[in-house]
Formats: C-alpha cells, sequence, structure tokens
C-alpha cells in the first residue's frame, strides 16, 4: 500500500494531523525525477465526508533549458481534497477538488492529487539558479554565433510579394 492510501478506520473521527516523508518511488513525476520531501496531511473525518488538507515541501531534478545541466528546484504546494458519498459529479480546481468516495472499500488515495499539484510548481522555463540574479529573476544573455555569415546574402524577396505589394500600392 502506498503511503499516500488511507484506510478509512485508521483516521480518527474529528481532526487529526499525519506528517510523512516522500522518497524518490514515492511519487512518480515522469518525465521528471522527484527527489523526495515531506507531506503534512490534516484529516477532518465526519460522518458524511472526509477532509483532506495536505501540504508537500520536496524538491525536483530539472535539466537547466539553457546549459543543459541539472539541477534541484524546490517545491511546496499545498491542496484540499473532499471525499463524498452523495457526489453526483467529481469536481476540481486549482484550490481543491471532490471526489466521490465508496465506503465499501474502506480505502481513500490522494496519490493523483499529490502527482498533480506537485506538477503544477514545475517552473516552463527551466533555468538554472547561476543564469539568475539576487531577485530571482533570468537574467539576459548574449547569444554567440560561431562562424561568419556570408556577407553577399542580400534581403531575398519572394516575386509573388513583389507583385503583392505592388498591387496593393496601385490602390
Amino acid at each position: 500500500m502506498s503511503k499516500l492510501t488511507f484506510n478509512i478506520v485508521e483516521i480518527t473521527e474529528g481532526e487529526s494531523r499525519q506528517d510523512k516523508i516522500l522518497e524518490p518511488e514515492d511519487l512518480d513525476l515522469s518525465p521528471y525525477t522527484f527527489i523526495g520531501g515531506g507531506i503534512e496531511i490534516h484529516f477532518n473525518r465526519q460522518r458524511q465526508f472526509i477532509e483532506v488538507n495536505y501540504e508537500v515541501r520536496g524538491g525536483v531534478e530539472l535539466t537547466c533549458d539553457r546549459s543543459l545541466k541539472p539541477f534541484e528546484h524546490p517545491v511546496e504546494t499545498t491542496y484540499s481534497v473532499i471525499f463524498k458519498t452523495d457526489v453526483q459529479q467529481e469536481t476540481e480546481d486549482e484550490n481543491g477538488a471532490v471526489r466521490r468516495f465508496n465506503f465499501s472499500n474502506n480505502t481513500f488515495s490522494i496519490e493523483k492529487e499529490v502527482r498533480d499539484s506537485v506538477l503544477l510548481k514545475i517552473p516552463i522555463k527551466k533555468i538554472h539558479p547561476k543564469f539568475r540574479n539576487k531577485e530571482g529573476e533570468i537574467e539576459e544573455f548574449e547569444p554567440k554565433s560561431f562562424g561568419k555569415a556570408p556577407e553577399d546574402e542580400e534581403e531575398k524577396i519572394d516575386p509573388r510579394w513583389k507583385k503583392l505589394k505592388e498591387i496593393k500600392t496601385e490602390d
């Protein structure tokens, strides 16, 4: 059983809390590599529902888009999931989700929600920290060119565009 799968009878009525250490193999973030971290889970178990609020602190190994060097990116995220028996349609947004719960199983998992909330914290531009200034902003760089560009290359215009421009200027 996964560290993020829980047996309902082991969760006490009312509010409770669990802290767990997440190892790299506990969370599959393919194509990225989860380094590990911790999760703090708050449960609120009532007769009609189970509310789960969690906070994940960990790290992900990324490859820099600029230098192709690997680096560790810290990840912190929070999310809320409510498991109910009388849900007609499951819903989800950036802050939380409402899931259908079958009490006959006696177990529920938050693995998908944890995985998704961590993946959402991975930046689109994966830039190594050495390319960032003290404020965390990406530093500009001068692209390098190799070899000489041919000097005899003139701006070549497609003859079809030239004809279209002539038609446009006639009006």
